[in-house]
């Protein structure tokens, strides 16, 4: 998979052109042939308005401590706590903004992934932060959990993990923009569920 932030748009969510030649997947009838998904994206604002455009959120109960830490390039976030989820922030700031740090990290708390200069002068931003579980994203994870997969044969797939792909209205401006959303869960065996 990968998610398109290209200026000047759309954004996109899709599978790789790579992974569909190679396993030969056909995708269902009426969808994309990548199972491509579009969205305006916020953009970030001189002089100050910093733009979400992405997150990938993990539920605490995904996350597995490994008990091994790798070297590298590496940033270990904690393990969060029962019922929350880690959200990974994609976040753009315009060229004009001045700051001391990553966005959110006074006000919010959020830990920074990292960071990189675009040559149009905006900065974007991987930051993460750990948020409450609401209900409405319970309820998805509950439903994606339990409903049946089948394989290629129709046969049922006991044990499965997934990544739901969505958008949600910018809750930052009244202006038609979405913040893509990608959600990890596993479908875990019936003798686990």
């Amino acid at each position: 998979m990968k998610v398109s932030l290209h200026e000047p748009g759309p954004s996109r969510f899709a599978l790789t052109t790579a992974w569909v030649r190679r396993t030969q997947y056909i995708a269902p009838e009426g969808k994309d042939w990548r199972l491509a998904v579009e969205w305006k994206r916020p953009r970030s604002r001189p002089p100050r308005r910093i733009a979400r455009a992405f997150s990938i959120i993990v539920p605490y109960d995904e996350v597995i401590d490994r008990r091994v830490m790798e070297n590298g390039q590496i940033v270990w976030v904690p393990m969060p706590p029962e019922n929350t989820c880690i959200h990974f922030d994609v976040v753009y700031t315009p060229s004009s903004a001045v700051g001391t740090s990553h966005p959110g990290a006074r006000s919010m708390g959020t830990g920074l992934i990292g960071a990189v200069q675009l040559e149009n002068g905006e900065q974007v931003f991987v930051t993460w932060l750990v948020r409450p579980m609401d209900e409405a994203t319970r309820r998805h994870i509950l439903k994606l959990r339990s409903t049946p997969i089948l394989d290629a044969g129709g046969n049922l797939i006991q044990k499965s993990g997934m990544l739901a792909f969505g958008r949600v209205p910018n809750p930052d401006a009244d202006d038609g923009t979405h913040i893509g959303t990608l959600l990890d869960v596993t479908r875990r065996s019936s003798a686990n569920t």
